[in-house]
């Protein structure tokens, strides 16, 4: 799952560039040793980072190589805020969620007022599941600079949703927390948590990937779905490091309830296996292929339109898609999920974890001794598409 740079125009204000492979580019090119919305601790300031070849390694997508150098340098300055923002950053790019929280903490308490840690912060303890945490984090970085509209509108939306969690009522095991609105949802939340305790033997069978932490599951209205999710009108679920969807009325059409309960899980499976870098493409075309056995909707998708899209199109997302074409997107990553599983096997597992550890699609299929223009070409045939393109 890409790092989404609106999330880092949240975190570091205007001066946030566009991602790049599995981070997002820090520094402006040319300037990898000094970052004025990171290293000055209040923005607008510009003093050298410490431990640039750790920047330049984040920014290259070596998160873990990062890791190592911040963690070599902390043992030589343990009190440098900057350094332990550093370590939290990369810690959350290689999906360590607890160790970000950890070093972004530390970096607050050695300097109070640097207010990208503590946006940060808010982001990961957003993901971690502990919205108080963000909550309190958004604040601090908003008081700090109370004129960026990205983290006071970011802000106001945590409290919203906040307000709508402390009014439901939650169902929970070993395995999930579903939280619900009230008798009214109940059997729909006695469903959802049936549904969701056979998925994670399936699905965990499929992937050999069985998250170990409980997941909060969100039982939504449809008004509740989209003031929290602003997903787009097609979309019924979401996984974010918790599943939400929209259960109004769910119970009459139950066998569509189980679908997307389904999907949003192998998101977090997905999720456990890779935190980071993984297409689009691929999250949805394994959620679509084993969220139920009856696919015979991909070939009547693909049979009513000649449009189709390239990989590369269908890597970054398909929010802004409209409904007509939205459903070929999710066709066409079906197909390539199946291809994938069959490729693959039981190297699927180890796939997912390269394309987390910062691999392309293409390094980790030529490493499984998969040739990339052949996946391709056979995904193209498969979906109706026979007009070559370059790669």
């Amino acid at each position: 799952m890409a790092i989404h740079p609106s999330a880092f125009l949240l975190l570091f204000g205007a001066t946030a560039l566009a991602p790049a492979a599995s981070t997002v580019a820090l520094f402006p090119a040319g300037e990898a040793t000094h970052a004025p919305a990171v290293a000055g601790h209040s923005e607008g300031t510009q003093e050298e980072l410490p431990a640039p070849e750790a920047w330049a390694a984040l920014e290259r997508g070596n998160a873990s190589k990062a890791a190592a150098i911040f963690r070599e340098a902390l043992d030589r300055s343990p009190r440098n805020p900057a350094l332990h923002f550093g370590a939290g950053y990369a810690a959350y790019v290689l999906g360590r969620l607890d160790s970000a929280i950890s070093s972004l903490k530390k970096a607050l308490e050695y300097e109070p007022r640097f207010v990208q840690a503590a946006a940060l912060l808010a982001q990961v303890a957003y993901e971690r599941g502990d919205l108080d945490l963000a909550i309190r984090s958004m604040e601090r970085a908003v008081s700090l600079a109370p004129h960026d509209r990205l983290r006071s509108d970011q802000l106001a939306r945590w409290k919203r949703e906040s307000a709508v969690h402390e009014d439901l009522d939650e169902r929970v095991d070993v395995r999930f927390r579903v939280l619900f609105e009230g008798t009214a949802q109940q059997p729909v939340a006695d469903r959802v948590s049936r549904v969701l305790e056979r998925a994670y033997w399936q699905v965990g069978k499929a992937l050999n990937s069985y998250p170990t932490e409980a997941i909060t599951v969100l039982l939504y209205t449809e008004r509740q779905f989209e003031d929290i999710t602003r997903a787009p009108s097609w979309a019924g679920g979401e996984f974010d490091g918790r599943i939400r969807v929209a259960v109004g009325g769910a119970l009459r059409t139950p066998a569509a309830l189980d679908r997307v309960m389904v999907h949003e899980f192998v998101h977090a499976a997905i999720a456990s296996l890779a935190p980071r870098g993984v297409p689009v493409w691929v999250h949805e075309g394994l959620a679509s292929v084993l969220e139920s056995k009856d696919q015979a909707w991909v070939s009547t998708t693909l049979g009513g339109t000649r449009r189709r899209f390239t990989l590369n199109q269908l890597a970054g997302g398909f929010d802004q898609m409209g409904n007509d074409m939205v459903l070929v997107a999710y066709a066409e990553s079906a197909v390539a999920g199946r291809l994938l599983i069959e490729r693959l096997g039981p190297n699927l597992t180890l796939f997912l974890q390269m394309l987390g550890s910062g691999h392309t699609v293409d390094q980790a299929l030529s490493t499984l001794d998969i040739r990339p223009e052949g996946f391709e070409a056979e995904w193209r045939r498969r979906i109706g598409d026979r007009i070559p393109t370059t790669r």
